[in-house]
């Protein structure tokens, strides 16, 4: 991934956090000269260092992690146009702005007692939101039993992790509070994602 310096992220814990807050994201694979990718909902597991998910058994990209090993994962964080217009100059183009971390690693299919953990971790992470909580100890051994029969469970050895944040940083100061201001008022939840992420940078 290209990423200028402007708009590189080098804290690996914020990469981290954008997947954890955003964690539906684009398996990528290679496999005899063929791209595959398919969404996922990713677990990033801090105690192995390892980008964890599943799909069902049929999905055909588990052939292409059996044969090529490698993956890439892509994960998007608040995103939004950004018109011309609000710059103090008007002799400018459009442009977007957005936050993206890709994982590359070498992939393998896990056990079934690791998938379990796996799925396990997955929903106590996002049950965790909730007053009351959803436990997959509350499903009996029999379904659990067939559900893993259905699924597969991998996990990416981590070894690279890029976090790409492009929020106007190279643009004046009040060419950013122009943007930021719009963004407020456009309404939208990422554009008001966008417009926070800016006014916290601008604010360290």
């Amino acid at each position: 991934m290209y990423i200028p310096k402007a708009f590189n992220v080098t804290s690996q814990e914020a990469a981290i956090t954008l997947i954890e807050n955003n964690s539906f994201g684009d398996l990528v694979t290679y496999n005899n000269g063929e791209l595959c990718s398919n969404k996922v909902p990713f677990f990033f597991d801090r105690e192995t260092n390892t980008l964890c998910g599943h799909f069902g058994k049929n999905n055909p990209q588990l052939a292409d992690i059996q044969q090529s090993k490698k993956a890439l994962a892509i994960f998007s964080g608040a995103h939004s146009y950004i018109s011309p217009q609000w710059y103090v100059s008007k002799d400018m183009v459009p442009t977007w702005n957005f936050q993206t971390v890709q994982v590359k690693g070498s992939i393998k299919i896990v056990n079934e007692e690791r998938l379990i953990d796996i799925l396990k971790k997955l929903s106590a992470f996002h049950e965790s939101q909730f007053t009351t909580q959803w436990s997959m100890d509350e499903v009996n051994q029999d379904k659990l039993d067939l559900l893993s029969k259905m699924i597969t469970g991998f996990q990416i050895e981590v070894s690279d992790i890029r976090f790409k944040e492009k929020m106007s940083q190279n643009r004046g100061r009040e060419d950013q509070q122009n943007v930021m201001e719009h963004l407020k008022l456009q309404g939208g939840y990422s554009e008001q994602q966008v417009s926070a992420i800016m006014r916290k940078s601008i604010e360290l």
